[in-house]
């Protein structure tokens, strides 16, 4: 593999993982800055991680079925409404993170992943073409 090809592998994945902390990040900082406010009972708290575990679950199939579920933001945005007093900002958070990573990270992933793609066949033709030499 060439170093054109491995940097945009890498790139590609960079830019894979920054779209999952951007979508999943503020929701669960903002989770558990309200559960350690001591001011939420422990029905509210339960709440939280019934929709935290719904969306591990939903991440796992995802994940396994490469599918790109924009519903597991809203659960835990749901989860969050139950222990954090002011949701105003958690929404908006999780709106400006959304709308970086559907118009700017995904489409980079997707650019660099087919860039590595492309690289990665011109290699192999490459290395044919070396080997009858």
């Amino acid at each position: 593999m060439s170093d054109v090809t491995k940097r945009y592998k890498k790139l590609s994945t960079i830019y894979f993982w920054l779209g999952i902390l951007l979508t999943f990040l503020p929701c669960i900082i903002f989770g558990f800055i309200g559960c350690m406010n001591g001011t939420i009972n422990l029905t509210n708290k339960l709440r939280l991680g019934v929709c935290f575990a719904t969306a591990l679950l939903l991440t796992v199939m995802g994940v396994k079925s490469k599918y790109n579920c924009r519903s597991i933001t809203y659960i835990l945005l749901f989860g969050c409404y139950f222990v954090v007093k002011d949701i105003k900002w958690v929404i908006l958070v999780a709106g400006l993170c959304t709308i970086a990573d559907e118009f700017y990270i995904r489409p980079m992933h997707r650019y660099y992943r087919n860039k590595a793609s492309i690289n990665k066949e011109i290699d192999k033709r490459y290395d044919v073409q070396q080997r009858e030499e």
